[in-house]
C-alpha cells in the first residue's frame, strides 16, 4: 500500500474509530432528541426525517429478532423497546403540535408530507376507509398482539425465575461430576442469570408497548376533537373543513406511528414466544411447517376438494399442486436422513443398553441410553442374560441409579468424581450370564451371576452348608457363598444372613475395580478440574503453589499416591497448603514426590485414621517387632534408590511376609480393619512390600495417629524362629 492510499484511507478508519469509541453516546443523543421534539416545535421536513427513521427504526428491529439464533443474541431489546416507545410517543407529541397549530394556514400538509401522504394516500381520499384501517391497526395491536405477548413475557418470567434453582444445581452437579470446567459453569451462570434478567425486564417492557397502543387510542380522541374545536373556533373553519382537515392529519399521524408500533410489538411478540426453538425462526418454521410430506398431501388433497364448492378452483389448483409438488420434493431427502440416522446408530451399541428383545433379534430393534460421554474409561459388560440387572422388571432400582449412587458415595468419599460408567448388553462375545468390568478397554474383573437369584454370603458367625443352592464364585467374595431363590433369600435375610441380589455383587464389584485403579482414574484433565474448583474459593493459594511451586503433572503423581492407598484428597485446601509450604522451605523436596506424599498424609493423618476407628473410637493395629524393623532398616537404603520396596531375599521376603499376615489375620478375625503401624521411615517401604499380595492392609506411621486416638494393638509381628 502506497503512501497516498494510506493518506485516503486514514480519515475514513479515524471516523470508524471515532465512531466506534463513542457508540455509548448514542442513546444520550436519542434521548436528547426525544427531549427536544417534546419541547420545540419541528419543521415539517425534520419530521418527514423522524418518521421515516421511526419506520426504518421498526422494521430493523423486527428483521433483527426474525434472524436471531437465541433470545439472549438481543438482550438489549427490552430497553430499545422502551426506547422506541418513548420515540413514538415523542413523534405523537411533535405531530400534534404541528396539526393543532399550523393546519388552519397550510391545511393538510401541516405535519410535513409523511403524515399526508398517510392521511390521504393510505386511505385512498376516503376519510372512513382510513379511520377504520387505523382502527383496526389499532385493534390488531392492543387486542391481540400486544395483549398475548405480555401474557407470554410473564409467564416466561414466571418459570424462567421458577427453574432458577434447579437449573443452577444441575450447572454444579455437572462441574462436581466433571463434566464441565470452571470456566464453562460460570459462563452457564452467566447465560442462565441473564435469561432470568431478559425475560423479567420483557414482563415490563411489554406493559410499555400495551399503554403506547393505549394512548394511541387517547391521542387520536384529542386530535380529532381538539383539531376541529380550534379549526371552527379560532381559524374559522367551516364544520365541513375542520372535519376533513384534522381528520386526514389525525389518521396520518395515527397510522404513521401505529404501522412501526405494529412491527415493534410483533417483534416482541417473536422475542418471547421463541424461547424454545433452536437457530433461526425462518429455518424453524419452513423446516418444521413444511416438513411433513404427509400434511402437506393431505392439505393439498383438501384445497382440491374445495374447488368442487364453488370456490375458484384456478387457485386452489394452483395451491394444490404447488403443495403436492413440496410434499414429494420433501420426501426423498427425509428418507435419506432417515436411512443416515440409522446407519449412525447402529454402531453406537457399545453407548447404549439394547432391550431383552433387541438381545434376541440382534439388537436393531431399539436402544436406550445408559450414561454418554466421548470417552469410556470404566465399562461394564454383560451377557444378555443379564438384561434384567440394567432395568429391572419389578419394582427393583435401575442400574444407572445405583452407579450414580456409587459415584456420589465415593466422590464424597474420596473427594473427586470418577468418570461416567458405561453399560451394554453384549450379544456375542460374552456368556448370557457373565459380566465383565474394563478398565479402559482392559478386563479387571469378570463373573458370573444369576439375575433372578439371591446370593446367601456365608460369614464366620453363619454357615451356609446345610443350605441347598448352586455354590457362586466370584472375585469379591472370601467366603463361600451360594445362589438361591428370592424367596429363600428374603428368608434368610429375616434370619441375619447377608443376603446380595445380583445386582448388588455387580455394584461391588465395580467399587471393587474402582478402587483397585482409582489413582488410574485421576488423569491430568481432572487434576485441572480439581483445581479450578479449588480456585473459585482460593485463587490465591492456587496461583502461588501452580505452577511456580509445583507443576499439574507433580500434583497429579501426589494426588494419585494417596489415593493408591485410600486416602481422601477432599480437602485440597489443606493439601496445597502443605505442599506449598514444604516446597518453599525445601526447593529440593521437589525432586521427590513420594516424601510430599508423606508430609500429605502427616497432615491429613486424622483424617486417615479415622476410617479404620471402630464404634468406641479405637484403632486397632499391629506392631513391628524390633527384629523386623532392624531387618527393614538393614536393606532401606538400597531399596530408596530403587524405588520398589526393600530388597529382600527370597527367603527372608517370606519369613516376613509370613509374620505380617498372620499378625493382621488375628485383627480381621475380631471384625478389625488390617491395620499396621510402624515408623514413618517405614510405612512405604513396608505398604510397597504388602501392596502386590495383601493389598487391603492399610500401614500407618506414627506420625498420623492424632494426640487424642486411643491405639489398641492387637497383636506384633514376630519372626519365627
Amino acid at each position: 500500500m502506497n503512501e497516498h492510499q494510506m493518506q485516503t484511507l486514514t480519515p475514513a478508519s479515524g471516523w470508524k474509530n471515532t465512531i466506534r469509541r463513542n457508540r455509548d453516546l448514542a442513546v444520550v443523543m436519542a434521548l436528547a432528541g426525544i427531549l427536544i421534539a417534546i419541547l420545540v416545535p419541528l419543521p415539517g421536513r425534520l419530521m418527514d426525517g423522524l418518521l421515516g427513521a421511526n419506520i426504518g427504526l421498526s422494521v430493523l428491529v423486527l428483521l433483527t429478532v426474525v434472524f436471531l439464533r437465541k433470545p439472549l443474541e438481543f438482550a438489549a431489546f427490552p430497553s430499545l423497546l422502551l426506547l422506541a416507545t418513548l420515540y413514538r410517543l415523542a413523534l405523537n407529541i411533535a405531530t400534534t403540535r404541528l396539526v393543532l397549530s399550523r393546519a388552519g394556514d397550510e391545511g393538510v400538509s401541516a405535519a410535513g408530507d409523511v403524515v399526508h401522504f398517510f392521511g390521504e394516500f393510505v386511505s385512498g381520499s376516503n376519510l372512513i376507509v382510513g379511520f377504520i384501517i387505523f382502527s383496526i391497526l389499532v385493534v390488531i395491536q392492543f387486542v391481540v398482539v400486544t395483549k398475548g405477548a405480555t401474557r407470554i413475557a410473564e409467564v416466561a418470567a414466571r418459570f424462567t425465575l421458577d427453574r432458577m434453582p434447579g437449573a443452577q444445581m444441575a450447572i454444579d452437579a455437572d462441574l462436581n461430576a466433571g463434566n464441565i470446567t470452571g470456566d464453562e459453569a460460570r459462563t452457564a451462570r452467566e447465560e442462565l442469570a441473564g435469561q432470568a434478567d431478559f425475560y423479567g425486564a420483557m414482563d415490563g417492557a411489554s406493559k410499555f408497548v400495551r399503554g403506547d397502543a393505549i394512548a394511541a387510542i387517547i391521542i387520536t380522541i384529542i386530535n380529532i376533537v381538539g383539531g376541529f374545536t380550534i379549526g371552527v373556533l379560532q381559524y374559522g373553519m367551516t364544520f365541513a373543513e375542520a372535519g376533513r382537515v384534522f381528520t386526514t392529519l389525525t389518521i396520518g399521524d395515527g397510522l404513521v406511528t401505529q404501522i412501526p408500533a405494529l412491527f415493534i410489538s410483533v417483534a416482541a411478540g417473536l422475542m418471547v414466544t421463541r424461547a424454545s426453538t433452536k437457530g433461526q425462526i425462518g429455518d424453524a418454521v419452513v423446516g418444521q411447517l413444511f416438513g411433513n410430506p404427509r400434511a402437506l398431501a393431505i392439505t393439498a388433497l383438501i384445497l382440491v376438494a374445495l374447488a368442487f364448492t364453488g370456490l375458484p378452483p384456478g387457485v386452489l389448483g394452483v395451491l394444490a399442486v404447488s403443495l403436492a409438488a413440496v410434499a414429494y420434493w420433501s420426501r426423498k431427502p427425509n428418507q435419506e436422513q432417515i436411512g443416515s440416522e440409522t446407519a449412525v446408530a447402529e454402531p453406537s451399541l457399545a453407548e447404549t443398553v439394547a432391550t431383552t428383545e433387541d438381545a434376541r433379534q440382534g439388537g436393531r430393534a431399539s436402544t436406550r441410553h445408559f450414561e454418554f460421554s466421548g470417552q469410556q474409561p470404566i465399562r461394564i459388560e454383560l451377557g444378555y442374560g443379564l438384561q434384567s440387572l440394567i432395568e429391572p422388571e419389578s419394582s427393583g432400582v435401575a442400574l444407572n441409579v445405583r452407579v450414580q449412587q456409587l459415584r456420589e458415595d465415593l466422590q464424597k468419599e474420596l473427594g473427586f468424581w470418577i468418570p461416567p460408567v458405561h453399560a451394554r448388553v453384549q450379544i456375542r462375545g460374552i456368556p448370557r450370564q457373565e459380566f465383565s468390568i474394563q478398565l479402559r478397554e482392559i478386563p479387571c474383573s469378570r463373573g458370573v451371576l444369576r439375575a433372578r437369584k439371591a446370593l446367601i454370603v456365608s460369614d464366620h458367625r453363619r454357615s451356609i452348608d446345610g443350605i441347598a443352592g448352586d455354590a457362586a464364585e466370584l472375585e469379591i467374595l472370601e467366603a463361600p457363598a451360594k445362589w438361591v431363590s428370592l424367596e429363600e433369600g428374603d428368608m434368610r435375610k429375616s434370619l441375619g444372613y447377608r443376603v446380595l441380589t445380583a445386582q448388588d455383587a455387580l455394584i461391588l464389584h465395580l467399587r471393587n475395580v474402582i478402587m483397585e485403579h482409582i489413582q488410574e482414574l485421576l488423569t491430568q484433565k481432572e487434576t485441572r478440574r480439581i483445581l479450578e474448583r479449588v480456585g473459585e474459593e482460593c485463587r490465591t493459594l492456587v496461583d502461588e503453589v501452580v505452577p511456580d511451586l509445583l507443576r499439574v503433572g507433580e500434583i497429579q503423581k501426589i494426588l494419585q499416591s494417596l489415593l493408591a492407598e485410600g486416602v481422601s484428597i477432599r480437602d485440597m485446601e489443606k493439601i496445597l497448603e502443605t505442599l506449598g509450604e514444604e516446597v518453599q522451605q525445601r526447593p529440593e523436596a521437589r525432586q521427590d514426590l513420594t516424601a510430599l506424599a508423606e508430609t500429605v498424609r502427616t497432615v491429613l493423618g486424622r483424617s486417615i485414621c479415622t476410617q479404620y476407628l471402630d464404634q468406641q473410637g479405637k484403632l486397632h493395629v499391629v506392631t513391628l517387632d524390633p527384629q523386623i524393623e532392624s531387618v527393614l532398616l538393614d536393606d532401606l537404603e538400597p531399596a530408596d534408590r530403587a524405588g520398589n520396596g526393600p530388597c529382600l531375599s527370597p527367603q527372608l521376603h517370606e519369613t516376613v511376609m509370613e509374620a505380617l499376615v498372620m499378625a493382621v489375620h488375628q485383627l480381621v478375625e475380631n471384625d478389625h480393619p488390617a491395620v499396621i503401624l510402624t515408623s514413618p521411615r517405614l510405612r512405604s517401604p513396608i505398604k510397597k512390600l504388602l501392596e502386590k499380595e495383601v493389598p487391603t492392609v492399610a500401614v500407618l506411621s506414627y506420625n498420623e495417629v492424632g494426640h487424642g486416638t486411643t491405639v489398641e494393638s492387637g497383636g506384633m509381628a514376630r519372626i519365627v524362629a
